[in-house]
């Protein structure tokens, strides 16, 4: 472990240790550019030393002008980037308390060492660890915390705090905001010469999931095509894992279902090799998700169920909780409607908690569809209407279609052709809206 700087030592103190340790009088440090007469001065901080005396005295004693200032040791910011990756895999493996501590301690030596940039990565993985424990709210609160000192961060750093508050803002129910700020970002970044492969790639991976969400189909293929492109250049090996997990979600929805199938196996293998335990479980989940949606549900349910456990053992909330959803789904539609609603009901303090909208009207639906199947025509009403509020409020537009037509047939099954003509058509306007942009 780096250690702090000593506490209370003046710039003056430190240079008069450094020379001390070297065993060179006051003249042998100054000397030939200074006097002795000067130098004690410094060293006494009667007269405070100018960026260019400075610079002098750091290349004679064999440091750089911020380990001078600031009493950082050689190589202090490389050993806490260092700390702070591996505190990252720990988070990964699921020693989510353990990163915790890491991250706390890196950022307050990196705040010490006036390393604004170490500092910024530390307060994003801190970050996370809220993202993992899937407090949305307090992790949203700390990627904006990490995003005040973004300017001093390297461009990969940058795309990624934009990539988390993104997706916090889209479980929120702003997709809007959440495109909008991703898109932003990536013109910056493509303004900037050269354009940066990492960061280009982690802000068009960030786009694919709310677009796809929303209807924005032939942007988000573009996002997918051109992040393609950017992860041929790209450096660094997890964000073209994440790319790939993401764009399988277009392919799929293209029917490529062999090519979707190719990038997540593909995820899997990078992020098993880079240790990331939480990210290859993850990728099973996006299997298993498109295992159901190509009615492979046995198959769906064995994914489902390993990636879910897997996401146990690492301490991931966000995980468990949506692989669980997933997995309700399966048993669901393979007729298990019990089973279903007590998986639903063992996340259920998570999913009043969270600030989820996507889930929110997914388990609305799934509740208001099994109360269809028992003949609850009344209560399928009630939960139905609730998820196609939910999704328009997160302008989940095909989601909406496809809520507004089970509502719609189960208004009608009760007679109310009125309010089931209203219910069908919300799903026309939403279904129309697809491809066009977030709704205002």
């Amino acid at each position: 472990m780096t250690p702090g700087p000593p506490k209370a030592e003046t710039l003056g103190t430190r240079i008069r240790r450094l020379r001390t340790e070297r065993g060179w009088t006051q003249r042998e440090l100054a000397e030939p550019r200074y006097d002795r007469g000067f130098l004690a001065k410094v060293e006494t901080g009667q007269r405070p030393p100018s960026d260019e005396v400075l610079g002098y005295l750091a290349e004679r004693l064999g440091r750089t002008v911020g380990e001078l200032r600031f009493g950082r040791p050689p190589g202090a910011a490389e050993a806490l980037w260092a700390e702070l990756d591996q505190g990252y895999r720990a988070l990964g493996q699921g020693r989510v308390a353990d990163a915790e501590v890491v991250f706390a301690d890196a950022g307050k030596r990196a705040a010490d060492y006036h390393l604004a940039d170490v500092e910024c990565y530390a307060r994003f993985c801190l970050a996370e660890v809220r993202w993992q424990r899937f407090d949305v709210a307090a992790a949203m609160s700390a990627f904006e915390h990490a995003g005040l000192l973004a300017a001093a961060a390297p461009p990969w750093l940058r795309a990624m705090i934009v990539h988390r508050w993104s997706g916090c803002q889209f479980l929120s129910g702003f997709a809007g905001t959440a495109i909008a700020s991703v898109e932003t970002a990536l013109a910056e970044v493509r303004a900037a010469e050269p354009v940066d492969a990492d960061a280009e790639l982690c802000l068009l991976t960030a786009l694919i999931h709310p677009l796809v969400e929303m209807g924005g189909l032939r942007r988000a293929r573009r996002a997918a095509e051109e992040g393609r492109l950017a992860a041929a250049l790209a450096t660094r090996p997890d964000f073209v894992a994440r790319y790939h997990r993401q764009a399988s979600q277009v392919w799929q929805t293209d029917g490529l279902v062999e090519r979707a199938e190719a990038d997540l196996t593909e995820a899997v293998r990078l992020f098993a090799s880079l240790g990331h335990d939480r990210d290859a479980a993850r990728c099973r989940w996006a299997r298993g998700y498109l295992f159901r949606h190509t009615g492979r549900l046995d198959e769906a349910r064995a994914e489902l169920t390993i990636a879910r456990d897997a996401l146990t053992d690492v301490g991931s909330e966000e995980g468990v909780f949506g692989t669980t959803i997933e997995l309700a789904e399966v048993r669901r539609r393979q007729g298990a409607p019990d089973e279903a609603e007590a998986l639903i009901a063992g996340i259920r303090p998570l999913l009043d908690s969270a600030r989820d909208v996507e889930s929110l009207g997914e388990v609305h639906r799934m509740l208001g569809l099994i109360a269809q199947e028992r003949g609850d025509l009344p209560g399928a009403t009630r939960l139905l209407r609730e998820a196609a509020d939910d999704q328009e409020r997160g302008s989940l537009r095909g989601a909406l279609v496809t809520t507004s037509l089970y509502l719609g047939d189960v208004l009608r099954a009760r007679g109310l052709l009125g309010e089931a003509v209203s219910a069908y058509q919300r799903g026309v306007r939403a279904a129309v809206d697809t491809d066009s942009g977030p709704l205002g």
